[in-house]
């Protein structure tokens, strides 16, 4: 009976992914094969990729151009952040990628990540520079910080008897020079469009979902003091936004157009004349 129900959902899974939009396949692989090379290189040569596929803000000196693309399909060498990030691309992505077609899926993934990022650059630039000033008003000198090793981490005890208020702002100028990876800012784009498209449906558990989702990420936001989750969730809201721009382009393009996707019509009610 285990081995009926098995083959079952195997054969169900495979069905769901072979009926998924071309470029839903395409944003997958990627992320799925990237995430195993992170894994090999890991375990073969004890070095995370994310150090250098990673984002870190240009205010960083380990800031790279081509990281701003890399990041978005780099994740966590811990299985639970590619998972949840996928689970959740997968509840909602393909319905969002039917309807906007596969190009714009593509263009909406990469745009939101680039905008995810713009929000992350300039929280953690202004923490920067407001922890600079700081610890030169106290007479700290800020050429002592070294980052230390490919994770970028300080040794405090290398700075002697520093007292408690340069420790902790160190220690925050540290966070302010970490990495950014993952695709939660272009998944949460998908997150913000698909209540739009399909606002009629006000008991469906993935809108349910969506909101919990959204309101704890806003709870998490308003009450954590840890700087770099903080940062890490204007990302979201970062990639959010870029969701809500490309959406209003696209309604704007569509209008143009004589002819609407089939669930797009009736949803969004746009009079080509």
């Amino acid at each position: 009976m285990k081995n009926i129900s098995l083959k079952l959902v195997l054969v169900v899974f495979k069905t769901y992914l072979s009926n998924l939009p071309k470029s839903i396949k395409v944003l997958l692989l990627i992320n799925i094969v990237v995430y195993f090379i992170f894994i090999i290189i890991s375990s073969f040569f004890s070095y995370n990729l994310n150090y250098t596929f990673g984002v870190y803000p240009t205010c960083s000196e380990k800031f790279k151009v081509y990281q701003i693309f890399t990041y978005m399909f780099s994740h966590d060498i811990y299985p639970e952040h590619i998972i949840c990030n996928l689970i959740i691309f997968l509840l909602l992505a393909p319905a969002v990628s039917r309807i906007i077609g596969d190009n714009n899926t593509i263009k909406l993934y990469v745009f939101s990540g680039l905008i995810s990022f713009l929000s992350f650059n300039y929280i953690m630039n202004n923490k920067h520079n407001k922890i600079v000033d700081k610890l030169t008003k106290t007479g700290f000198d800020v050429q002592k910080i070294k980052l230390l090793g490919d994770n970028g981490y300080i040794d405090i005890s290398t700075y002697g008897n520093i007292n408690e208020k340069h420790k902790r702002l160190v220690l925050m100028f540290q966070s302010t020079t970490s990495y950014l990876s993952g695709a939660s800012g272009s998944i949460f784009a998908f997150i913000i469009i698909y209540p739009f498209l399909f606002i009629k449906r006000k008991k469906s558990i993935l809108l349910n979902l969506l909101v919990l989702l959204l309101v704890i990420d806003l709870i998490y936001m308003v009450i954590d003091n840890y700087f770099e989750y903080l940062a890490t969730i204007y990302g979201h809201m970062g990639g959010a936004i870029g969701g809500i721009v490309f959406f209003i382009v696209w309604l704007l393009y569509l209008k143009n157009k004589t002819v609407i996707q089939n669930e797009a019509g009736p949803i969004l009610q746009i009079n080509a004349s």
